[in-house]
């Protein structure tokens, strides 16, 4: 190995000062002593490598010094350094023979090297050597002596004016713009020295000259270190300031607005710009000035260094040759061609059984967690099932000790099974039975009970009440009814036997009176609450002493039966029944209610609230209000007044539907009786509704049949004491049953067109008079009001009417137009040959006159009641329908008028032709035959039209009445909408089931003539008249086909058919399209102002028969004047 050189070592170690040398010494040191090694990667190697390139150095700067000095020496001086470094050699060769026989290094084989030219020097100047078996000094001598030699032979040349002169060393120092003459000056040629001093002188090592590359290289770095100086000069040059006072230079405009910055520039700027733009420039045309000579050197370069095989000298080749060669080359590319195919084949080979492999290792991987999948499964699943058995098992036995109102064991099985959603509720349940305890006596404690004493005499306190003797709280039901007293019949009520469920009622009212507590009386209609009532008035006039006054609050209609059942049942009560016109009222006022000469009146809702200033005057003992449903709103008039300006000691609302719709409605009952008990309808409804809401829980929380069972024995703890709900299978053995069924009914041809126009284009289309055109009816708004009103019958239009039948003419029209009047057609006949009687209600009085059109053109004698009826002629009407020998077969009731408070029961059928919205309407209306008194069998038959718009308010009727099962006499679950609740429902009424005039389906089967009758059949011997009433039928019909054959030949239906139809209705699509281009080309024009006709219709005679007729006959009421029919 070569010792290094210089030039390869690093330029600045031997410049560097000696304190950091000795840091690096220390160092060096410091890791020696720590047993760090030289592997050439750590921290010890490099610094070992540091301080070997200086020892280097430092010999070679000595070595140069010693060859300077040696080229101007003397023979002795030179003499005596060739000792010294034979000396030195010897040393050092003794040294590494002392080290275990390691290698030589550098610096001794530079040393031999130095001593083998001093000594080849020597040899030409027939000089000696020095002789090496001489036993050498050691080194401090040999320096010491040579040191002296050394000095003597300088100082002896110092004396020599030339000798010094070559004895100085270059000045180190730059000068500008040197050249390579100005170093060379002064530096004596070494041939003319040679000749002017006639010595033989040593070679000498010349000074190292100027290297171009460094020169070039230098410039460039100059230049480039300018060109980035003035670069950034112009990037940083201030132009101008931003609204902050902040410096803006021209590379910032330049980068953020170019064009702007270009156009408004100066000459100057414009220059600078272009001077910035070019040194941006620079580093890319570097860049491709280099590609382009990195090019022409690829272009230049000699093909013979690429392939010096084409420069060859080509041997010409004979023909035998060429073939030889041919066939050797095509034997090789065959070969070639199949080790290549015999390589890939393999190849392929060991892929297609690298992947067989591998698909069967995966198949039967995945075979084997197969296997551990489905045995996981099964495992997890026989767990699951043995959890839920056992969980179901606990489940039931928990629901079968709470239908036993086993509450012991209960709460033993709800502490097992750690349920916290059940825990919740029975806690929630408890605190708010305390607070309902607590609150019950603070309602007994009213001051508005003061005026009555107690029974006993004594007043306990709450600390009494709430506990019992020994300690343990009272169930607060008990505490509402502590004080009980056995009750009978009062004496002065004499219009009959009270039946056993109606003395517990009579008991229940009585134990409020003495509990201080108001309640409800919710018996389903027809048990007698208007009896009851009396009852507890008499018993409270006979054994309380209390003569009132008593107010009772009933509806218009049922303020006759009230008057009636007080004459009955206690005529002794002195009454006052609070009604009739103004003039009347004030004299019933001055001549009877100033005096106080009574202890009962009736009155009606709206004289309540007419006549406040007179009656809330009047601090009254007991209010009691009849259909007490009427007080569901709590910001209605009547609840408001009453609230506000009337006193009373006691309240009893007695009603048959106590919930109708939701929640809300039912605390607004609890609270009008009790309102220091049920005072906030939010925390009443969320003890209901929401008992999971503090969890958390935003959705609507599903319960299970557990939770639902709980929250309904909660609900019944707390209506309980308050609320008296029986119903009539469960207290009325010997009452009749009633079968309720629901008839289907088609739509004829003409309800199906009219339905299909509104349902799609929201109109209806008519002839527009005399000219025969086509026009739509006007004023069809409501479009559910409108399809109902097509359900029913299609002549509630008059415009449709007056197409199908100008004339008016009360003929089988009447029933073949409407599938219900054609199956009441049917069903009529049939029950007043067996002697049955009808109520009929209807929701539109419009619907009413035509049926009493009907009724006229059948022969049927009948009544008819709705909300124009009179008071007065509510009683009478009732009368005359109730009598023994009444001649009357059918009753047309409206059911919000005549579907209250009425006594019917000499009727066996009721029919409900359209629904109400509200099913608790149908519900009064059919108890007015089905109640007590009754002594025949009652059906009822709903009458709905299929695929339409009825069937949904059938549904949507049942859904309420799911909610009142559910809250009175089961609970109450989720009955939150919204607005787009209600929307979507209204959506859903809008769309029907099935689209028979689109969609080729099979239809729904017409009810048959048997069907009916085993429908309406009672008895075999009803079913054989009944049979017998359709063959006299069918055989009518069919004469009257045989005529009508005669002259037109097509056979006519029950129902009006297709053809029968007016084109107007057969043709409606055309009059759509032809409606759409006249308004299109001509516009809506002018709105034609409707003519009202003020006269009824009638000529002199026509209506003297008519008031003839209503003076002789009830049957014949006030009603809607219309334009009668010709008959």
């Amino acid at each position: 190995m070569n010792p290094p050189s210089a030039s390869s070592s690093p330029a600045g170690i031997i410049d560097l000062p000696k304190d950091k040398l000795d840091v690096i010494a220390q160092r060096a040191k410091q890791l020696e002593a720590q047993g760090e090694k030289e592997d050439g990667k750590n921290e010890f190697s490099q610094l070992m490598a540091v301080l070997r390139i200086f020892q280097q150095q430092q010999q070679q700067q000595t070595l140069m010094l010693q060859q300077q000095f040696l080229a101007q020496a003397t023979p002795e001086q030179q003499q005596l350094q060739l000792q010294l470094l034979q000396q030195q050699l010897v040393q050092q060769q003794q040294q590494q023979q002392q080290q275990q026989g390691a290698p030589s290094s550098a610096t001794a084989l530079f040393n031999a090297l130095q001593y083998q030219m001093l000594a080849f020097s020597l040899l030409q100047k027939n000089m000696g050597l020095a002789n090496n078996d001489e036993p050498l000094p050691s080194v401090q001598e040999q320096r010491k002596a040579l040191a002296e030699k050394l000095v003597e032979a300088i100082y002896r040349q110092e004396r020599d004016h030339h000798a010094l002169s070559t004895l100085k060393f270059p000045d180190t120092k730059p000068k500008e713009r040197l050249t390579a003459n100005d170093l060379l000056v002064g530096i004596p040629r070494s041939h003319a020295h040679a000749s002017r001093q006639q010595k033989l002188l040593l070679p000498l090592s010349m000074p190292a000259g100027l290297s171009p590359h460094t020169v070039f290289e230098e410039r460039e770095n100059r230049i480039q270190h300018r060109a980035k100086q003035y670069h950034q000069q112009l990037e940083n040059q201030v132009v101008q300031k931003d609204d902050e006072n902040n410096d803006i230079t021209l590379g910032q405009l330049i980068d953020n607005d170019y064009h702007n910055t270009v156009n408004k520039a100066s000459h100057d700027q414009i220059h600078d710009i272009i001077k910035l733009k070019a040194l941006r420039l620079r580093d890319k045309q570097t860049k491709l000035r280099g590609d382009i000579l990195r090019g022409f050197e690829e272009a230049n370069r000699l093909q013979t260094t690429v392939g010096s095989a084409s420069y060859r000298k080509m041997m010409r080749q004979t023909m035998k040759e060429a073939k030889m060669t041919e066939k050797l080359e095509k034997q090789q590319r065959l070969d070639k061609e199949k080790r290549e195919k015999q390589r890939h084949l393999d190849y392929l080979q060991s892929v297609c059984n690298h992947g067989r492999d591998l698909l069967g290792w995966h198949k039967a991987y995945q075979a084997r967690m197969g296997k551990l999948g489905k045995a996981m499964l099964q495992y997890h699943a026989h767990i699951e099932r043995e959890e839920q058995r056992r969980a179901d098992k606990r489940s039931k036995e928990r629901i079968r000790a709470l239908r036993n109102d086993d509450e012991e064991a209960y709460m033993k099985l709800i502490d097992e099974a750690k349920d916290t959603r059940l825990t919740l509720l029975l806690k929630q349940t408890g605190s708010y039975l305390e607070s309902l305890t607590r609150a019950v006596v603070d309602q007994q404690n009213d001051p508005v009970h003061d005026l009555l004493q107690p029974e006993d005499g004594e007043k306990a306190d709450e600390e009494t009440m709430l506990t019992d003797s020994a300690g343990n709280k009272i169930d607060y039901f008990r505490m509402a009814h502590r004080i009980q007293e056995t009750v009978s019949q009062p004496k002065i009520m004499t219009g009959g036997q009270l039946k056993d469920y109606q003395v517990k009622g009579l008991q229940w009212m009585v134990s409020l009176y003495n509990n201080k507590l108001n309640g409800i009386l919710a018996d389903e209609m027809g048990l007698g609450k208007t009896i009851q009532t009396i009852s507890l008035i008499t018993y409270l006039i006979e054994k309380k002493a209390q003569n009132g006054p008593f107010l009772i609050i009933v509806p218009l209609s049922t303020i006759a039966n009230w008057a009636l059942e007080f004459e009955k049942w206690a005529p002794t009560v002195t009454k006052i029944v609070y009604k009739g016109i103004p003039e009347v009222r004030k004299s019933i006022q001055k001549q009877q209610i100033r005096h106080g000469g009574f202890q009962v009146l009736l009155t009606t809702f709206d004289y309540i609230i007419k006549d406040r200033p007179a009656l809330s005057k009047i601090k009254w003992t007991y209010m009691i209000m009849d259909e007490g449903h009427r007080m569901k709103n709590t910001n209605s008039k009547l609840t408001s007044v009453l609230r506000q300006y009337y006193t009373s000691r006691y309240r009893l609302i007695l009603t048959g539907t106590p919930l109708q719709n939701n929640l809300p409605e039912l605390w607004a009952l609890l609270n009008f009786i009790l309102p220091r008990i049920f005072n906030s309808v939010k925390s009443f409804e969320e003890w209901f509704n929401t008992p999971f809401s503090n969890q958390g829980v935003q959705d609507k929380v599903e319960l299970n049949e557990e939770e639902q069972l709980l929250i309904i024995k909660r609900l019944h703890k707390v209506l309980r004491p308050f609320l008296l709900r029986r119903l009539k299978k469960d207290v009325e053995a010997e009452l009749p049953d009633k079968v309720e069924r629901v008839i289907k009914c088609k739509l004829s041809a003409l309800q199906s067109r009219l339905y299909w126009q509104m349902k799609k284009h929201g109109m209806l289309y008519s002839t527009s008079g005399t000219g025969g055109g086509r026009t739509s009816i006007k004023g069809l708004n409501n479009t559910i009001m409108q399809l109902r009103k097509i359900c029913n019958h299609p002549f509630v239009f008059e415009e449709v009417e007056r197409v199908i039948n100008p004339y008016k003419i009360s003929n089988e029209l009447l029933y073949r137009t409407s599938g219900k009047f054609e199956l009441l057609d049917r069903m009529l006949p049939k029950l007043r040959a067996t002697g049955h009687r009808v109520l009929i209600f209807f929701q539109m009085t419009q619907i009413m006159d035509i049926m009493e059109d009907f009724c006229l053109f059948r022969g049927y004698r009948h009544l008819r009641l709705d909300g124009s009826t009179k008071a007065d002629d509510r009683s009478r009407l009732l009368e005359v329908f109730n009598a023994p020998d009444s001649p009357y077969f059918v009753f047309l009731l409206s059911t919000r008028a005549g579907g209250l408070g009425l006594n019917l029961q000499t009727a066996d059928t009721v029919i409900i032709f359209d629904s109400d919205w509200n099913p608790h309407q149908d519900l009064q209306a059919q108890d007015r035959a089905h109640r007590i008194g009754q002594t025949k069998e009652v059906h009822i038959f709903r009458l709905i039209t299929e695929n339409s718009i009825e069937e949904n308010i059938l549904a949507r009727a049942q859904y309420k009445l799911d909610i009142d099962g559910k809250v009175i006499q089961a609970g109450k679950f989720d009955h939150r909408s919204t607005e787009e609740d209600r929307e979507a429902f209204l959506r859903s009424l809008l769309e029907d089931k099935s689209d028979e005039r689109d969609e080729g389906g099979e239809e729904n089967e017409e009810l048959d003539d048997e069907e009916l009758n085993l429908m309406l059949k009672r008895s075999d011997q009803e079913y054989a008249t009944f049979t017998r009433i359709d063959l006299e039928r069918q055989r009518a019909a069919a004469e009257e086909q045989r005529l009508y054959d005669s002259t037109d030949g097509k056979k006519r239906e029950r129902l009006m058919q297709d053809w029968e139809l007016p084109d107007i209705y057969r043709y409606d699509h055309m009059m759509m399209d032809e409606q759409d281009e006249t308004s299109l080309l001509l516009g809506r024009g002018q709105r034609m102002r409707e003519s009202i006709r003020y006269d009824d219709g009638m000529t002199e005679g026509q209506w003297l028969r008519q008031l003839e007729k209503r003076t002789a006959s009830p049957e014949s009421t006030d009603r809607r004047v219309k334009k009668p029919r010709t008959q």
